[in-house]
């Protein structure tokens, strides 16, 4: 069986170990399976590349759209690993061969920019979610019976001979590929910083966690955290963990945490907010212990300090239940029920609806039932109710300004589409950003969208 991955690049962060595991799980347990990664967007980590290859996965780097047509006409399943981004809604809006499609969502779909367009659903053969919470969603509530749950398989081969390490001090750990501040609770480095027992370390692992190295500089907390940047031996880091802290933001997208299921697997309890998937992965008092405030995250980790026996029996439980139910076998196993009955249908020709040649449309149909306000300050009529949807537009999570398949993300994808400058400009008016927001402003005029609110703005900070 030919499985063809559109994925938007190959690097080393969850989807992409994902691929990497179910190819190496596949072949273990005989399944007669070839996977092969196209990439969107020719970007890849080498590392990450090299892993694929050992497990038998071939990775094509963004190839061109001729060869890519030709291998999806090749392929006996296409997969596609859903976040939302606009190089995967230009492949989706191209010319597809016949084929059968899946759509893997490695997002929650709670929260805009990364939520669940309708569209979607009726595009592609079968559609699997990551995390059992995105089954109360609006958007899948028709067809949550029809859709299976299949969490992400993390490859626990790097944990092997992973054991409780003798160590000094209190060991708090926190690992991610990135240490994206959207997906972080905001006030991660203060809740830590907070914690008063001797001897605290927090172990932080990620690309990119200036800003919180900076938050804990200006708290006069630098020495509490050592932050090591990207780790790839794990093994190491949770031997000295004695709690795993891994406090999302409320706005968080996250499904089926492969950082929070290795802490699992080998019993470093978790502290965690009950936010998106993570509620579905811890059982506050049994597996980890849940909060739901900053003090009460700051209060859990002193009790486990102070509780060492709770400590424990909590990581006991957690390894029992990761093993039990993040078993890569088992996951690839479902994966496999799930191509099987596919299988069973027709290639078929698709075509995604209509939302016109704009970006501005593009990213309003992005959003789904949640693009409400972008919809109004797009197509509405001077007035009360464009003036209340530009700000909201203004106010704007940082999950929606920043993070992927946000505002900025597709600004800087076509930087000449006036509406996305504006938009930009409205969100960085609001925070404060006077500057970088006149020259949104004027990027929008010079591309044919001059409002008065623009004009305005612009004389104000004189440009």
């Amino acid at each position: 069986m030919r499985i063809v991955h559109i994925i938007e690049r190959f690097s080393s962060a969850g989807p992409e170990r994902a691929i990497i595991a179910a190819a190496k799980y596949a072949a273990q347990l005989g399944l007669e399976q070839e996977h092969l990664v196209c990439t969107l967007e020719k970007s890849g980590s080498p590392v990450a590349v090299i892993m694929a290859r050992q497990a038998g996965v071939q990775v094509l780097l963004g190839p061109e759209p001729a060869r890519r047509t030709e291998i999806l006409a090749q392929a006996d399943i296409v997969l596609v690993h859903f976040w939302n981004n606009p190089a995967l809604y230009e492949f989706l809006r191209g010319t597809l061969p016949s084929l059968r499609l899946a759509v893997w969502l490695t997002i929650f779909g709670s929260h805009p920019p990364q939520v669940i367009p309708r569209p979607l659903l009726d595009f592609a053969d079968v559609v699997a979610v990551t995390t059992p919470g995105s089954l109360q969603l609006p958007e899948l509530a028709g067809q949550a019976t029809a859709t299976p749950v299949i969490f992400a398989p993390a490859d626990f081969a790097r944990l092997e001979g992973c054991t409780p390490q003798l160590h000094t001090g209190f060991n708090v750990g926190l690992i991610g590929g990135s240490l994206d501040p959207t997906k972080l609770h905001p006030a991660f480095v203060a809740m830590s910083a907070a914690v008063n027992i001797p001897e605290v370390r927090f172990i932080v692992c990620g690309g990119g966690g200036e800003a919180l190295r900076r938050q804990a500089q200006t708290l006069g907390a630098v020495e509490r955290f050592d932050f090591r940047g990207y780790v790839e031996d794990i093994r190491s880091v949770l031997a000295v963990c004695d709690v795993f802290g891994y406090p999302l933001s409320l706005h968080s997208y996250a499904t089926s945490e492969k950082a929070l299921q290795e802490a699992m697997w080998v019993g470093v309890p978790p502290v965690v907010f009950p936010h998106a998937g993570v509620r579905y992965l811890v059982k506050d008092g049994v597996t980890g212990l849940v909060v739901t405030s900053e003090a009460a995250y700051t209060a859990a980790i002193a009790w486990l300090y102070h509780h060492p026996d709770e400590r424990k029996r909590l990581g006991r439980n957690a390894q029992e239940f990761a093993r039990r139910t993040f078993a890569p076998e088992r996951v690839v196993r479902q994966l496999a029920d799930l191509f099987t009955g596919l299988m069973a249908r027709p290639k078929r020709l698709r075509a995604w609806p209509d939302d016109a040649a704009n970006p501005a449309t593009w990213f309003i149909a992005a959003l789904g039932d949640h693009a409400g306000p972008f919809a109004v300050s797009y197509g509405g009529a001077p007035g009360p109710a464009r003036d209340a949807a530009e700000a909201e537009i203004a106010a704007a999570s940082d999950l929606l300004l920043h993070s992927e398949g946000g505002i900025i993300h597709y600004r800087n994808r076509w930087p000449d589409a006036p509406y996305l400058r504006y938009w930009t400009g409205l969100a960085l008016a609001r925070r404060g950003d006077t500057a970088r927001a006149a020259d949104e402003f004027q990027a929008a005029a010079a591309s044919g969208l001059e409002r008065p609110e623009t004009a305005r703005y612009r004389e104000r900070v004189g440009k």
